[in-house]
């Protein structure tokens, strides 16, 4: 049986769409309710498909820690000793084959290829002009020392199609339905859950104790483990469906109403 809700002591929270506004911001209010958590020994920890570089920031603004979940799981790192806990990587091999199989499948298909530090994107991958400074040719993507997740999109399917193709193209590895419109592709067994799970022994917390948060196809994995699995309002259909029990939006400050319900504010 799981502890109640105002005895567990981690907490873990995706960013965006969860954690983090519309606008990639976190309200004062809501990192001081995480801030006030942390006093009272409470860990809260991100769980993310962000990689290392875009998680350190948004951890020193709201004092995350003191690891970090990231790449959707294949990636663990330690926010206070800036190294890397675990990672879980895809072969160069491996990328290069599939990436040039899928092309020649379906030349509609655009990819780009994370590192534990670096995401590099083909050119034309990202829709964000003000990002195309990031985008290489193709080539560059093979040029990564190492690759731990390839990230897949196509100039008509949505996730759901693309996963139902790749399934069938690509074997031997996760497939995790990133946003609408693009699939990772990540080692076998990698998710948040496995990520959570691991970070949850290393802080030596049993998962039946743990509270985990999140809005996304990709938290589902890590809401299914946890004893205490909440959605913020705005979550996508899936995720309401599966948890009890939600939190206000992301915009409304969902993230630090949990942390009322959990009793651990300044307040409670």
């Amino acid at each position: 049986m799981p502890t109640s809700l105002s005895k567990s002591s981690l907490l873990f929270t995706d960013l965006d769409g969860t954690l983090l506004t519309t606008t990639e911001t976190i309200a004062p209010k809501v990192v001081g309710q995480l801030r006030n958590a942390r006093a009272r020994g409470v860990v809260v920890v991100p769980a993310t498909a962000r990689g290392i570089r875009g998680v350190v920031g948004v951890a020193d603004m709201a004092e995350l820690g003191p690891l970090a979940v990231c790449h959707n799981g294949a990636v663990g790192y330690d926010l206070e000793r800036q190294s890397l806990l675990w990672i879980r990587e895809l072969s160069r091999e491996f990328v290069r084959t599939t990436i040039e199989d899928l092309l020649r499948l379906d030349a509609g298909f655009f990819f780009a290829a994370s590192s534990p530090f670096e995401f590099r994107p083909q050119r034309d991958f990202l829709k964000r002009p003000t990002m195309a400074q990031l985008e290489c040719e193709l080539e560059g993507l093979f040029e990564l020392d190492s690759v731990v997740k390839v990230i897949c999109r196509h100039r008509e399917y949505h996730a759901s199609e693309l996963i139902a193709l790749l399934s069938n193209e690509v074997s031997g590895v996760q497939l995790i339905s990133g946003s609408t419109d693009w699939v990772e592709i990540v080692a076998k067994g990698v998710s948040k859950g496995f990520g959570v799970g691991l970070a949850a022994e290393l802080l030596g917390i049993e998962l039946e104790d743990v509270v985990a948060v999140g809005d996304h196809l990709n938290d589902l994995p890590m809401l299914a483990i946890v004893g205490h699995p909440f959605a913020v309002a705005n979550a996508h259909a899936s995720v309401l469906a599966m948890v009890e029990e939600s939190v206000a939006s992301n915009d409304e400050g969902g993230v630090g109403e949990l942390v009322d319900r959990m009793g651990i504010s300044a307040g409670a």
